[in-house]
C-alpha cells in the first residue's frame, strides 16, 4: 500500500515534504542535519501514527531519536542531549522519512498482526522477552499505561 493511502499513518506525515525539512533544517541547524543524514544510518526506524522513532548515527555516534508532529508543531527527545528545540539528529531522522519512508516499519501493522496471535503464543514471547531483558518486565507490570515512547528496550546503552 502506498504511504500516501496508509490512513494508519497521520496526515502531517504522510504530507512531508523534502523543502519543508530544507528549509526548518537550514533554520534550525544552518544545513547540518542534511549532511549528518547524508553520512549516517538510520537503524530501527518506526512509524506510529504521528510519530516517528529510530537510532540516528555513524561508526562514532548513535542517538536515540523520537519526533512527533502535531499540525504543523514538531517535538522530539533525542539522546545527544542538545539544548536545541530540535536537534540534528532529529532533522535527520525527519530526511530519513521522506527519503526512505517504506524503510520504516509501521507499527500499526505490527500491531494488527498481533492482534492476530493467539494468547498462549503471546505469553511465551512475552516470557522470552523477559528472559532475554528482564527489565521489560516493569513495561509489562507497569499500571499506567505507557506510551511507546516510554519503553526504554536498551536501558544499559
Amino acid at each position: 500500500m502506498p504511504l500516501e493511502d496508509d490512513e494508519t499513518i497521520s496526515i502531517e506525515l504522510r504530507n512531508l515534504g523534502y523543502a519543508q525539512i530544507a528549509a526548518f533544517d537550514q533554520q534550525a541547524t544552518d544545513g547540518e542535519a542534511l549532511i549528518f543524514y547524508e553520512n549516517s544510518q538510520i537503524e530501527n526506524a518506526v512509524v506510529y501514527r504521528n510519530k516517528l522513532s529510530g537510532r540516528v548515527g555513524n561508526y562514532l555516534e548513535n542517538y536515540d531519536v523520537r519526533i512527533e508532529l502535531h499540525g504543523n508543531e514538531i517535538t522530539n527527545i533525542c539522546t545527544c542531549g542538545s539544548d536545541r528545540k530540535i536537534c540534528t539528529h532529529a532533522i535527520a531522522l525527519l530526511y530519513g522519512w521522506i527519503n526512505d519512508a517504506a524503510d520504516f516499519m509501521n507499527l500499526s501493522h505490527v500491531l494488527a498482526d498481533i492482534r492476530k496471535v493467539a494468547k498462549s503464543q503471546l505469553m511465551d514471547i512475552v516470557a522470552n522477552i523477559i528472559q532475554q531483558q528482564p527489565h521489560m518486565a516493569n513495561a509489562f507490570l507497569a499500571r499506567k499505561k505507557m506510551d511507546w515512547d516510554e519503553i526504554d528496550p536498551e536501558p544499559f546503552v
